[in-house]
């Protein structure tokens, strides 16, 4: 694979940044004609693309080991992403992600549940360690948002919660009263 250069790469980033707004230019347009005609270009060479890729990842996808390398490059990833066809399904890479941040965070976390409800809104539980101060639930709170967003950008919602630890229980033991002795302990 031949390296992009940082100029090439920057000025292909802004170029992607301009989509927006030039639909918005293009809503614009004094000439109906002319924006459905450019929508129709769009979304059929988005197609033809969407089809290639579908292929690509029958012809190649079907080893493990491509599947993985695809879903790792970040430019493929986010194309396939695009097009609905990512070869790791979205609870696994909500899975991975937690896992990832979980292992960096050390002690710092109890536990952690993550769920996803409907089609594709993933919920996060986190568990802070008992001794976390304010600021490390806030560190905790943007390295999981930023891990899930990163993993899934194609998922409806990411929410991040905080849930308390079970307080711990207390085992009392029970003296047995003396035969002896009137309640109140008095004899």
């Amino acid at each position: 694979m031949t390296p992009v250069a940082p100029n090439a790469e920057a000025a292909f980033e802004q170029r992607v940044a301009r989509i927006e707004p030039l639909l918005a230019e293009l809503a614009q347009a004094s000439d109906p004609m002319v924006e459905r005609a450019t929508r129709e270009v769009l979304s059929t060479v988005l197609e033809l693309h969407r089809r290639g890729l579908e292929r690509v990842l029958e012809l190649a996808g079907r080893e493990d080991a491509v599947r993985e390398a695809l879903a790792r490059d970040s430019r493929v990833s986010a194309m396939l992403l695009l097009h609905g066809l990512h070869p790791v399904s979205l609870a696994e890479r909500v899975k991975r992600a937690v896992e990832l941040v979980r292992e960096r965070c050390g002690g710092k976390v109890d536990s952690v549940e993550a769920e996803i409800q409907g089609a594709a809104a993933v919920v996060v539980r986190i568990v802070p360690a008992a001794n976390a101060c304010a600021s490390t639930r806030t560190a905790l709170h943007n390295d999981f948002e930023q891990a899930l967003l990163s993993a899934v950008p194609d998922a409806d919602s990411v929410m991040v919660e905080f849930a308390e630890a079970a307080p711990a229980l207390i085992q009392l033991r029970l003296k047995k009263a003396d035969p002896g002795q009137r309640a109140g302990g008095m004899p």
